[in-house]
């Protein structure tokens, strides 16, 4: 018998003061490309890929700035490709407030080369690779 699972992914829920507003922000600066808005619920979601995040409305900013996830990357190589194109994203005027760590590094204690994108409401995004599988 197969574990349930195997055939799952996961898609964390952000919260957001304007799900739609942090949706289109990552349409435009973290290049996903389909995109669903719900503004009559304030509710919207993203996929690029297998990942899929769902943004709904919070009215305390806090809980965004306490929320995170983790994609794990196949490489290294695909790991630096999505890092330089999203600094590159990063370099026009509206990607702030949002963030970028300028480099990958290497994380030995964990196993993983990894990067971080926090949104405009504060929501962490890590991007890795384990260190081996980046050889």
């Amino acid at each position: 018998m197969t574990d349930p699972l195997d055939n799952s992914h996961t898609a964390p829920k952000f919260a957001s003061r304007d799900p739609v507003a942090t949706a289109r922000w990552h349409q435009e600066h973290l290049n996903f490309p389909k995109i669903a808005l719900y503004s009559e619920v304030d509710y919207a979601i993203v996929r690029r890929g297998k990942l899929v995040i769902h943004f709904w409305k919070c009215d305390d900013q806090n809980i965004a700035q306490n929320t995170s996830c983790y994609v794990e990357l196949s490489n290294r190589n695909a790991l630096d490709a999505l890092h330089a194109e999203i600094v590159a994203k990063s370099a026009v005027e509206t990607f702030a407030p949002g963030r970028v760590h300028p480099t990958p590094i290497d994380a030995p204690g964990h196993g993983m080369r990894e990067f971080h994108v926090w949104d405009p409401e504060g929501n962490l995004i890590g991007f890795g690779t384990e260190l081996q599988a980046s050889k």
